[in-house]
């Protein structure tokens, strides 16, 4: 039942999801993965042209929901909110493992699946890696406990392989042996005294090694702009933003609070005081709760808050050394360590529980929809449509090899991944995506209609009275641009109005 719950709370708050398309890395995964044969595939693993590598996170997933869903959005999107559900379903299971109570279990199985941070993830389609790879890290976790319950060398095998196989899905998995180390030391879970630990600790030593040496030498990460890592003062400032986050405040406080004046821009507080007060005294009523549970919280239970920080931290540790690429869905894997904080302190009781869950859902339920209205991967999503709509509703179809000119735009040529988009929107890789005005990449046939409009405009001045020049002078451009146009389109050369 409380699955069935969840599932609802899910579509409710991620379900406008469903409406977007592709834009920005979309196309291009879209276009990199529409391959013909096997040795098109295997060059997958050698892809080192972007800063990850992710060959099932990315090469793989994209293959497959292109074969399930060919150009369609709609089937994207639910195999990411499918994806984000299992997750949950994992979170959920992993934590009455640890914690053997079935309350704070679904209690923090219902927060992670309706926390405000999965809005980038489930938005932009191009994050499908993000939340393979967060599974794949929960996953990990439970062939833990499966191995410490039945140590064999099936379970051994198991758990090494979702290890190998989770790091071609997302770099992040690599903190896997971490958390299995953290957990093992706070549960007293005595995985050391296991049959077969030697063997489990050696393949997983061998298997981080491996990977770090492919990372590393074999196919160097290309470092550079925000990707460069940073170690110093930014990062406990990104620890807070991470933490703030995830009590559902938006990412837009990033761009208008100062954290070290505690200071938020005049603009930002007088444009959206009442959507503050709720995110605010949403935060203030979870740390109250929390609290007066703290007080009253079994000492055999404390233990599980130092493992909730631990996750926390963990979780985000990739991330901490990466403060200038800094946003709310990289505490995907972490968030589960902050619900199960939340769960332990609040009591057992209706008022507590309803208090709670009314001051995680309404600022959950605002940020998502403020996001919705404000976040650029939105606008993004919104302009590439207004771009295919138009580009399909002027030229249906184009010839080989021939060029479609838009306006000179950043955000249009960012949004269009540059040449993926058009690629992508026609199913054809000779297109060329002029950005800029057409008449500066008109042949010289063409170019005469210019020269020639200039000197009827000329002449004009010269003939016409003032009183009618301006007049005449429009219609001579207007019919000029009429037949430049043509004469463009003439030349495989189509300007997008």
């Amino acid at each position: 039942m409380i699955y069935l719950i969840t599932l609802a709370a899910i579509l409710f708050l991620y379900g406008p999801s469903l409406k977007y398309g592709f834009f920005q890395d979309d196309f291009l995964h879209l276009i990199s993965t529409q391959i013909s044969s096997w040795s098109e595939f295997f060059r997958f693993f050698l892809d080192n042209q972007a800063i990850y590598y992710r060959p099932f996170g990315i090469q793989l997933a994209y293959l497959i929901q292109q074969f399930l869903f060919g150009s369609n959005p709609f089937g994207f999107h639910l195999a990411s909110l499918s994806i984000h559900l299992i997750n949950t379903v994992l979170v959920g299971s992993l934590i009455n493992k640890i914690t053997k109570n079935r309350f704070i279990a679904n209690l923090s199985a219902f927060l992670y699946a309706t926390s405000a941070i999965h809005f980038i993830s489930l938005f932009w389609l191009a994050e499908i890696n993000l939340l393979l790879g967060a599974l794949m890290v929960f996953l990990n976790l439970h062939a833990l406990f499966w191995f410490l319950k039945k140590p064999s060398n099936k379970t051994l095998l198991i758990s090494l392989s979702l290890f190998a196989l989770g790091l071609l899905f997302h770099e992040l998995v690599i903190i896997t042996p971490l958390m299995i180390i953290v957990l093992n030391h706070l549960l007293r879970l005595k995985l050391f005294q296991k049959p077969l630990s030697k063997a489990y600790s050696a393949g997983f030593v061998l298997i981080t090694f491996l990977y770090l040496l492919l990372r590393l030498v074999i196919l160097p990460i290309p470092i550079s702009g925000t990707y460069a890592p940073h170690l110093g003062g930014e990062n406990i400032s990104s620890l807070i933003w991470y933490s703030l986050w995830s009590f559902n405040l938006p990412e837009e406080f990033k761009y208008q609070v100062v954290l070290s004046k505690l200071h938020i821009q005049p603009k930002f507080l007088q444009n959206f005081t009442s959507q503050i007060i709720i995110w605010v005294s949403g935060v203030l009523t979870l740390l109250t709760v929390s609290l007066f549970g703290f007080i009253r919280l079994n000492r055999s239970k404390r233990s599980l808050l130092l493992l909730g920080i631990s996750w926390f931290v963990i979780g985000l540790s990739l991330f901490l050394f990466l403060p200038l690429h800094l946003y709310p869905m990289y505490a995907l894997v972490g968030l589960p360590g902050l619900v199960l904080i939340l769960a332990t302190l609040t009591p057992k009781r209706p008022l507590f529980i309803t208090i709670l869950l009314l001051a995680w859902l309404i600022p959950s339920f605002t940020t998502l929809r403020f996001a919705e209205k404000t976040h650029w991967t939105v606008q993004e999503a919104k302009l590439a449509k207004q771009i295919f709509y138009k580009a399909k509703e002027q030229f249906p179809s184009l010839p080989k090899n021939s060029t479609l000119s838009l306006k000179d735009d950043y955000q249009v040529k960012h949004t269009l991944a540059d040449q993926h988009g058009i690629h992508f929107l026609y199913n054809d890789n000779s297109l060329t995506t002029h950005f800029g005005d057409y008449h500066d990449i008109l042949p010289d046939v063409c170019q005469s209609f210019i020269e020639a409009r200039e000197k009827q405009i000329a002449k004009a001045k010269q003939e016409i009275k003032a009183e009618d020049l301006q007049q005449v002078i429009h219609a001579i451009i207007s019919e000029a641009n009429k037949i430049t146009r043509q004469c463009a389109i003439e030349n495989n050369i189509y300007p997008l109005r």
